[in-house]
């Protein structure tokens, strides 16, 4: 049985431009076949060999950042944090280049975006008096060849919660890409309703009425809402059939390749003793999956 996670509902059905569809079919095709995608990585030259002589950061890099990684909560710090890491990196490091700089530059700004959104959560469970997700692996058969699987985050009486921390006031919205998210969590979990809550600093937004930067209580129960989520439904059903379709051929599949990894990425991992290293944040999932 293939599967999608909820967190990745948002791009299969295109509505999240941070995570573009093509990326997110490329992991599934890898869950598929991994011999093949990564032949075909390695012989496109999307992974390559690196040399035993040369000096690879990213090991001293992650270490260096464990000492920051539980404690990152300050979203206004988060450039002051990525800096002190930096200096870190280079005073130890007097020869290291521009091109690796790069590289843990793009390492750290997803790692604390993404650490800060997590160590965030557990406040916003206190402070709200939320009960506590992410112990059990909800799953939902779709079809006869996908299911859903995904962790929640809390939830208060019979209403999920999904936690979004906000780094900027004006990123304080409604997102459509977190609407799908959602609407995944309800089907996974058997659920009718669900709120989206929001933390920027201090503030909590947590709303049960819909306004300007918030949907308030999501309802699939409710003609509105039910209308939207038979909409996902649908866009989800298209999205697993050409996922389907590419399987069954190989050219396509090197079609994937090419419209998934920017050309800027590449190579989006080196290896080393056919190891995987200086792995690009943004194909972090995909290497897992191949090596």
């Amino acid at each position: 049985m293939n599967y999608l996670e909820v967190s990745y509902i948002s791009s299969a059905c295109g509505k999240n431009k941070y995570e573009p569809v093509d990326k997110t079919i490329l992991t599934l095709l890898a869950r598929s076949n991994p011999e093949l995608i990564r032949c075909l990585l390695i012989e496109g030259g999307y992974i390559t060999e690196v040399d035993e002589n040369e000096k690879l950061y990213d090991k001293q890099l992650k270490n260096i950042y464990s000492s920051y990684k539980k404690n990152v909560t300050d979203v206004t710090k988060l450039e002051d944090i990525r800096e002190e890491i930096i200096e870190k990196l280079k005073y130890e490091n007097p020869d290291i280049n521009y091109s690796d700089i790069s590289k843990a530059n793009v390492f750290l700004e997803s790692s604390l975006k993404k650490d800060c959104g997590i160590n965030n959560e557990s406040s916003v469970i206190k402070r709200m008096k939320y009960t506590k997700g992410n112990n059990i692996m909800h799953n939902y058969k779709f079809n006869d060849s996908w299911e859903l699987r995904g962790f929640h985050d809390a939830s208060i009486d019979d209403i999920v919660i999904e936690i979004k921390t906000r780094t900027k006031m004006i990123n304080v919205r409604k997102n459509e890409y977190d609407l799908y998210q959602m609407f995944g969590y309800l089907l996974t979990m058997n659920k009718t309703k669900g709120k989206i809550v929001q933390k920027f600093e201090n503030y909590i937004f947590d709303s049960d009425d819909m306004n300007d930067k918030e949907f308030g209580i999501i309802d699939i129960s409710q003609e509105y809402w039910n209308t939207k989520f038979e909409t996902f439904k649908k866009e989800l059903q298209s999205f697993f059939d050409y996922v389907d379709y590419l399987i069954l051929d190989v050219r396509l599949t090197k079609s994937s390749i090419r419209k998934a990894i920017k050309e800027i990425d590449i190579p989006i991992a080196v290896l080393r003793d056919n190891v995987p290293r200086n792995v690009n944040n943004n194909y972090e999932k995909l290497i897992k999956i191949l090596f």
